[in-house]
């Protein structure tokens, strides 16, 4: 029988091979900014970013998950802290696995 493979990423074992990510890193912001995007296209609905309020990332073979905190606002002005899992390949772009209210 094969062994399981780690539900984290290829080659982490635990939650100690995760990374904080830097809220001001361009790279976070563009990352955070995909995932509202995504949503939005996916959900119907109209929010807009606000900013990456923390988060973590962990490298694998191809790319990284980052699992983020994101501030948004919708059209009222009321303000959400939301969750997103995107994985970033650095040649082929990104894709969103989740997004939580």
């Amino acid at each position: 029988m094969a062994a399981a493979k780690p539900a984290i990423g290829a080659g982490k074992h635990d939650i100690t091979d995760l990374e904080p990510v830097k809220p001001a890193d361009p790279r976070v912001i563009e990352i955070g900014q995909f995932a509202v995007t995504k949503h939005n296209e996916e959900a119907g609905t109209e929010l807009v970013f606000i900013c990456v309020v923390g988060g973590f990332m962990w490298g694998v073979i191809g790319g990284a998950y980052y699992a983020l905190i994101i501030e948004t606002q919708d059209s009222s002005g009321a303000t959400f802290l939301q969750k997103a899992l995107v994985f970033a390949v650095p040649t082929a772009g990104m894709r969103l696995i989740w997004y939580k209210n």
